[in-house]
């Protein structure tokens, strides 16, 4: 599996932790993360596109890791946004 294979798939897996939690916070929380939080979906799905984009060999094992260890890092609102912020930025590094 490519690193860019190994990232869509941890991206999925963080993604679908951040919004569970995302989706059960309060609707102040959830006003404050949404543009954040639709960010980060945006970014997800284009991501999915673009399979061959051409830096996929600049993602390296650390990026893999740093994308998986995400979802383990959010057990309040203020978590939830900077996991949703750190999923942006990661990402950002790929589909611009």
């Amino acid at each position: 599996m490519s690193n860019l294979d190994e990232l869509i798939r941890a991206a999925k897996a963080s993604f679908i932790e951040i919004d569970a939690a995302y989706q059960s916070s309060d609707i102040n929380e959830k006003l404050v993360m949404a543009e954040t939080r639709n960010k980060a979906a945006d970014q997800l799905v284009t991501l999915q596109a673009k399979r061959l984009i051409q830096n996929a060999s600049a993602i390296t094992d650390a990026d893999i890791t740093e994308m998986k260890n995400l979802k383990d890092r959010i057990d309040d609102a203020a978590q939830i946004q900077t996991a949703l912020l750190q999923f942006v930025g990661l990402l950002a590094k790929f589909v611009g």
